[in-house]
């Protein structure tokens, strides 16, 4: 037996336990999918222990996927590309750091029939979420990036490339309109109201919330109230994304129906 971590803090309101344990259950893969709480100052020292000949390898969430970066011995091409890593892969004694955000990302919206080409999009966040989102909005006509943090936005808005630019936090809270609207922060989490901050003449047609949680956040819930808005919420994304890293731990295809039936609602 073999064992995948995720790697967070904190780590214990994950839902992905649930879905990469009963997807080795329906391949009769004697695998295991086990949450580990880390603090920063530890990540180095777990990290290392993923070479271990019983470990497949693990996700990274909040707040290490920039971290990661430094960790592995080697890094794939949308790792490099996103600047950030959410899955690493064991081969023998060397550590590949990989990203499926971006693709979990892009797919939540192919699923939900949301098209960014040409559209105005706000991106609110600075973390490896956000790099990842930012990582397929290539055909969006302008995203803005904006974070508390004016100099992480900036840099990631850089990063990417055309057509990004950051943004002030105080600035996006007066945004007269835009068509998209992705939130990458983790305001939501713990119940806080979103919205409650913004003051938007009109609610973007597409609301995408990457907060990956049983319940609706706020956000998700006041947008669903709204007539026409189309809503992507955060477990669509945590699901393609699992079912890639899935993949790459395996080496098989991921079984989705099985992996999208043992969230706690349907994607």
């Amino acid at each position: 037996m073999a064992t995948a971590y995720l790697l967070g803090h904190p780590v214990a309101h994950s839902l992905s336990p649930a879905m990469h344990n009963a997807a080795f259950k329906a391949l009769g893969l004697p695998h295991l999918y086990e949450v580990r709480d880390v603090e920063p100052d530890r990540l180095g020292d777990v990290v290392d222990a993923l070479r271990a000949d019983d470990v497949l390898g693990a996700n990274v969430t909040i707040p290490h996927k920039e971290a990661a970066l430094r960790l592995v011995d080697e890094l794939a091409a949308e790792a490099r590309r996103i600047g950030a890593v959410n899955t690493i892969v064991r081969r023998s004694a060397r550590l590949v750091g990989d990203n499926t955000d971006g693709y979990g990302f892009a797919q939540s919206l192919a699923a939900a029939r949301v098209d960014v080409t040409g559209k105005d999009v706000m991106v609110l966040g600075a973390g490896g979420a956000a790099r990842a989102a930012l990582a397929a909005l290539g055909a969006a006509r302008s995203v803005a990036v904006a974070a508390r943090r004016l100099d992480r936005a900036s840099a990631i808005a850089a990063a990417a490339g055309k057509p990004s630019r950051a943004m002030p936090w105080a600035d996006a809270r007066q945004t007269a309109r835009i068509d998209v609207l992705v939130n990458a922060t983790p305001i939501g989490l713990h119940g806080e109201d979103l919205l409650a901050d913004f003051s938007f003449t009109e609610l973007p047609r597409v609301v995408v919330d990457l907060i990956p949680t049983a319940a609706m956040t706020p956000l998700v819930k006041s947008a669903r109230a709204v007539k026409n808005v189309v809503v992507v919420d955060g477990l669509s994304m945590l699901l393609h994304q699992a079912a890639r890293s899935f993949t790459l731990w395996t080496g098989r295809e991921a079984p989705l129906a099985v992996m999208r039936a043992a969230l706690p609602r349907a994607t």
